[in-house]
């Protein structure tokens, strides 16, 4: 080992200085604006959040007690950001039961047909039947036909054996787009009163069983086939009117209005359908009106009762454009007569799978969002401690830099039943989130329902 003497001392105070000399302090960076904006949304949702415990509705609610001034709402919309995610209809399930059980309400309205609902909540009110069976031959939508839809059904129909009628949970339709359940439902409320007159109604719409009432290739053929089937639903209409005060002798008033309102889904599916030909914005508009038209009817028929809905996000949304059409949303219509009677929870992801249409290839597929776009609400929700989680949007309002993200537009993710992964950003609306829903439930990754 070489030996360092006093001589040599000064050459190594020499290279040392000469060292520190030519090293540079590291540069003090600043965050840029945007960060710290960033920074601080992230610290307010932390600090504002409730942190799910689970998505299975099987365990316990105690997450969700910050739902409670829900209970004083008439209608709670529930959405959803996909047609296709586990997590959200499990969650929504969890919601539904967390009303019943805590909140009081016994009425769940679906994004389904009036008429179709009203077969398959005979089976939910009798606690008998097999309703797997009845979604796999009946539910015409994939949407609904999944194991975690069937899971709530299940639940209800369970949770309404050995109770009185006014404990009982109930699944009503609101939907209108087609025929094809509506008149056999409207036959069979009619067999109840008279078998022959629900003979000759069934002979009467026979022809507009169907799922779609117009396929033609141009106007005039179109036009010359509704020539044929107005004439039958108006004199079925006619016919009803007729028999009012003996269908309502002979069954009872509420059965009669019960006909009455499932024969006016049929009238509301041809003027859907008719118009989905003409423009698809005006018959859009015509759907969401209806669906409101038949909300309030629920309420005409069952009194001062509590409803959940059930639908997209889109649909549940409290004003604004929908699907990118400039028309009164199902959630506007009702925010406009309800007030803050009416109350939505809105649903977002951040990353993940779910089921849809590709519309690239026309195949139901387990589609996949890589990341949300980085100016986009989604995007915030994500840069959290917490997975997933719900908030009040009320609440981050009362925060600062929430307060001013909430009052300016951004990309909100929206993706309905089909989907074009070439085209991610056009499934991003730009909103304003504080204006169309009260509370967001959030899941960074998310998983395809299970469609069978």
């Amino acid at each position: 080992m070489q030996n360092f003497t006093s001589s040599s001392f000064p050459l190594l105070l020499l290279i040392l200085f000469s060292s520190l000399a030519c090293s540079k302090p590291e540069p003090d960076v600043k965050p840029t604006l945007q960060e710290t904006i960033e920074q601080n949304l992230k610290i307010e949702l932390n600090a504002t959040l409730q942190p799910l415990s689970t998505t299975d509705p099987s365990l316990p609610l105690n997450d969700l007690t910050f739902l409670g001034n829900l209970g004083n709402a008439k209608i709670v919309g529930m959405g959803e950001a996909t047609h296709g995610t586990q997590e959200f209809f499990q969650m929504k399930h969890r919601i539904f039961k967390y009303l019943v059980e805590k909140q009081g309400f016994r009425y769940l309205a679906f994004e389904y047909d009036l008429g179709g609902c009203m077969a398959l909540n005979e089976l939910i009110q009798s606690g008998q039947g097999d309703i797997k069976s009845w979604m796999s031959q009946q539910m015409y939508f994939w949407t609904w036909r999944t194991t975690e839809v069937l899971q709530l059904f299940l639940w209800m129909q369970d949770y309404n054996r050995n109770k009185p009628d006014s404990e009982k949970v109930h699944l009503v339709g609101v939907d209108c787009q087609f025929t094809l359940q509506a008149v056999p439902q409207l036959v069979s409320l009619l067999n109840r009163y008279d078998r022959s007159f629900a003979t000759e109604v069934s002979n009467k719409l026979s022809s507009i069983t169907k799922y779609e009432l117009y396929k033609g290739e141009n106007f005039n053929s179109i036009q010359q086939a509704r020539n044929g089937v107005l004439p039958q639903i108006n004199a079925v209409g006619r016919a009803l009117n007729e028999r009012a005060a003996s269908i309502s002798q002979l069954t009872s008033t509420a059965h009669y209005q019960q006909i009455l309102r499932v024969y006016e889904t049929i009238v509301q599916a041809e003027i859907i359908q008719y118009n989905q030909i003409i423009s698809a914005e005006t018959s859009l508009t015509f759907r969401e009106k209806y669906m409101a038209e038949n909300m309030d009817w629920l309420f005409s028929q069952y009194g001062n009762i509590k409803i959940a809905l059930w639908a997209h996000n889109e649909h549940v949304a409290k004003n604004g454009q929908f699907l990118g059409f400039n028309i009164n949303s199902l959630g506007g219509n009702l925010k406009a007569k309800y007030g803050t009677a009416y109350q939505v929870i809105g649903f977002s992801m951040g990353s993940g799978d779910f089921k849809a249409y590709n519309l690239l290839n026309n195949r139901l597929e387990t589609m996949k969002l890589d990341a949300p776009l980085t100016n986009s609400f989604n995007f915030s929700f994500t840069q959290v401690d917490e997975p997933s989680y719900g908030v009040k949007l009320a609440d981050l309002q009362k925060r600062y830099f929430w307060n001013s993200r909430l009052s300016s537009s951004r990309p909100f993710l929206s993706i309905g039943a089909g989907f074009n992964a070439e085209r991610v950003e056009n499934y991003f609306d730009t909103i304003r989130l504080d204006q169309l829903y009260d509370v967001i439930f959030h899941f960074d990754s998310t998983n395809p329902s299970r469609v069978f």
